[in-house]
C-alpha cells in the first residue's frame, strides 16, 4: 500500500512597498481550495527618536480559494518606547487600547488584498540609536477563538535626528499555516 503525500505548491503575491520598491511575499498555495492569508508591512521613512512613524500593514490572500467571511483579525505588539497613536483603514474596525487590534469579516478573493491598515506611532527620545522590533499577526475565526494565519517581525534602527541620513533596516519573517490546519484553534 502506497502512502499518499500532500503536495505543497508555492504562490507569489506581489506586495508594493513604499518609495516605489516592490517585493514578492511567498505563501503556500495548497492543492485544496482553501484560502491562505499573507501579511506585509512597509513604511517610507526611517523612524526618528522623539518623532512619529507610520506603518502600513496589508493583508492578502494567496489563494487558491476565497476566505469564507469569518472574522479576520490583525494584532500588533510594539516595543517599549513605541506607542500607538492612531490606527485605521477602510473596512477595518480598529482600536489601540487595551491592545492594538483591527478586524473585519468580508470575503477576500484569491490573489487579492484588503485595503491597508495605517498605524501611526510615537517614538520615545530614549530610543535614539537603538534597534527595536515590532510584530504583527493575522488570524481568522471568532468570536473568541482565532486560528493564526501568519506573522511578521519588523526591525528598525531609530535615528537620532531628522538631519541624519535616513536609512532603514527591515527584517520580515512570514509564518503561514495550511488551510488543513484550521481545525486546530488557538487564541490570539
Amino acid at each position: 500500500m502506497q502512502k499518499s503525500r500532500r503536495r505543497l505548491l508555492v504562490a507569489s503575491l506581489p506586495v508594493v512597498m513604499a518609495a516605489g520598491l516592490s517585493t514578492a511575499l511567498a505563501a503556500p498555495a495548497h492543492a485544496d481550495t482553501g484560502s491562505s492569508l499573507t501579511l506585509a508591512e512597509s513604511h517610507q521613512q526611517a523612524f526618528v527618536a522623539g518623532g512619529t512613524g507610520t506603518y502600513t500593514i496589508t493583508v492578502g490572500n494567496a489563494g487558491p480559494g476565497a476566505t469564507d467571511g469569518t472574522a479576520t483579525k490583525v494584532t500588533g505588539t510594539l516595543p517599549t518606547g513605541v506607542t500607538a497613536l492612531a490606527v485605521g483603514g477602510s473596512g477595518w474596525s480598529c482600536k489601540t487600547s487595551p491592545s492594538l487590534t483591527c478586524t473585519r469579516s468580508d470575503v477576500l478573493g484569491p490573489r487579492q488584498a484588503y485595503l491597508s491598515i495605517t498605524l501611526t506611532v510615537g517614538i520615545s527620545p530614549s530610543l535614539a540609536g537603538k534597534s527595536v522590533t515590532s510584530s504583527f499577526r493575522v488570524a481568522r475565526g471568532g468570536p473568541t477563538t482565532f486560528q493564526d494565519e501568519g506573522s511578521i517581525a519588523v526591525k528598525d534602527t531609530i535615528s537620532q535626528s531628522q538631519r541624519q541620513t535616513q536609512t532603514q533596516t527591515q527584517t520580515q519573517t512570514v509564518n503561514v499555516k495550511c488551510p488543513s490546519d484550521h481545525n486546530k484553534r488557538s487564541a490570539v
